[in-house]
């Protein structure tokens, strides 16, 4: 028996998941445990989160663990972290955070971010340094934001975390400075590493941070460090090791099988992504380009801000009296293409294909003649015309169309949404037994300690539960619905 322990900061709560090796053959997870906390929106454009609730969060669900499974919490033998991409943590010289965390879904630095782009791909422009094109996404532009809006913030940083490796640094002590680190899955996403996945001195000055406040960069999957006696005795845990975890997108590939350089995914958490596997270098942007977390693989991934939240969204504030399963239910009762009613799912703005940060959310058509089941049902078609747009953008702009999408987070056990989803991109979709990012980390904990593969890990433990083949009659119905959905793009931004 070997135990392990994934734990994963999502963008709504943070999911700990413990493992059973069992061997090493059928990685078991035999716990995982769930704790929110929310994200403020202190402006329409603006989202974001206090580091302190991510601390009581890891507390609350590792105490879950523990009360669940005592017996196998306790032997715990190694630890990794995961989390979203763009998130970083200021703090000063003891890793006390400064303010909030800026998230991924923000949007008040999108003139930073167009101000940047404007230089174009020169060679020593931001894109042509960096190899991703610059949008209110990424970490670089918030810090130009910050070091206009909040100059004494940006003086006053030491350390310059990201969110998954400032929750792994309150495990193993954050007073040595060895322990200030992060990884290439992460420098990329900041958008001030070059090409080459190292630190980039230009970008990093365009910061207003000093270089001494940029954490170290170690490998993906090294042993930072041992949880400390006094981490231990808050959370409960073993004094084992923490090895360095990656970004969520990179890290929950290890749910899927195979993987090689063909393999393509698609997320539905709180946001959506679509991520083609690559092995060759060659970018196409503004599709962000990032480090797999296999040697010699790397991927393309684009996406939109809200995803389920958008569903959960309309589910609250149009029918509050419907839980989340009925909700889904009365979607599944509702005729294709919602009786004409359209969602526009832009609560945060737009993320790709569309990168446009004024876009808002929009019910559109709406009627006495509609019902709370076409209300549900234009909710999700609304996710789904998204993704069906970012589908169709990296399609034209990668020229290839993978054979199947492996179905990632929370919202792919919906075998509704993911068989819409398969009609919709008409695009045979596959879903392994765990599709969780939590899980992933832990089995990559595992692969570490006990220096195997992950790859292999990956394999050896994925098992098929369910495929969805696109059913030809709906696809040309949601072809029509899509064409429709995209007239208030075409209108407004000349696609």
């Amino acid at each position: 028996m070997g135990i392990f322990l994934g734990i994963d900061l999502g963008a709504s709560a943070l999911k700990a998941c413990l493992i059973d090796t069992n061997g090493g053959a059928n990685l078991c997870p035999i716990a995982q445990a769930r704790a929110p906390y929310p994200t403020t929106h202190p402006k329409p454009d603006q989202s974001e989160q206090n580091p302190a609730d991510w601390l009581s969060a890891m507390q609350a669900a590792l105490a879950a663990l523990r009360a669940e499974q005592t017996q196998s919490f306790d032997a715990i033998e190694a630890i990794s972290f995961s989390g979203g991409a763009h998130i970083g943590v200021l703090c000063d010289d003891q890793a006390h955070p400064l303010r909030p965390a800026i998230m991924w879904s923000d949007q008040r630095a999108h003139k930073q971010a167009a101000a940047l782009a404007n230089a174009g791909q020169a060679e020593d422009a931001v894109e042509g340094l960096a190899g991703n094109a610059p949008n209110a996404t990424w970490t670089l532009p918030q810090l130009i934001w910050l070091d206009t809006h909040e100059p004494h913030i940006i003086r006053a940083t030491e350390k310059l975390y990201f969110a998954k490796d400032w929750l792994a640094a309150q495990l193993i002590g954050v007073s040595a400075g060895d322990h200030h680190v992060t990884d290439k899955s992460e420098a990329v996403g900041s958008l001030m590493a070059g090409r080459d996945h190292k630190w980039n001195d230009a970008l990093i000055a365009l910061s207003g941070l000093t270089r001494s406040a940029i954490p170290r960069l170690v490998d993906i999957g090294s042993a930072l460090g041992r949880v400390t006696p006094a981490a231990a005795a808050a959370f409960g845990l073993p004094l084992v090791p923490v090895y360095q975890g990656a970004i969520d997108t990179s890290m929950e590939w290890l749910c899927a099988a195979p993987l090689n350089a063909t393999t393509a995914s698609l997320k539905l958490a709180s946001a959506g992504v679509v991520s083609f596997t690559t092995a060759d270098e060659t970018r196409f942007s503004p599709v962000s380009f990032y480090p797999h977390i296999i040697d010699g693989l790397y991927y393309h991934a684009a996406g939109m801000s809200d995803c389920m939240g958008a569903i959960d969204f309309v589910r609250q504030n149009f029918t509050p009296k419907l839980t989340a399963p009925a909700f889904e239910a009365a979607a599944a009762k509702a005729a294709l293409g919602a009786e004409g009613l359209l969602f526009y799912p832009y609560l945060s703005g737009g993320r790709a294909p569309f990168w446009d940060a004024t876009l808002t959310a929009e019910l559109r058509g709406l009627t006495r003649g509609h019902d709370q089941t076409a209300i549900a049902r234009a909710a999700y078609e609304g996710v789904g015309h998204v993704l069906t747009a970012i589908w169709h953008d990296m399609t034209d702009k990668l020229g290839q169309k993978p054979d199947a999408l492996h179905i990632l987070g929370g919202g792919g056990k919906s075998d509704f949404f993911c068989q819409m989803l398969a009609d919709m991109l008409d695009v045979p979709i596959k879903r392994g037994r765990e599709i969780d990012c939590a899980y992933a980390t832990a089995m990559f904990a595992a692969a570490h300690h006990l220096a195997k593969q992950p790859k292999d890990m990956a394999h050896a433990a994925y098992q098929p539960q369910g495929e969805f083949t696109p059913d030809k009659s709906a696809s040309a119905g949601y072809a029509s619905s899509y064409q429709a959905f995209m007239t208030r793009h075409r209108r407004g931004s000349g696609l």
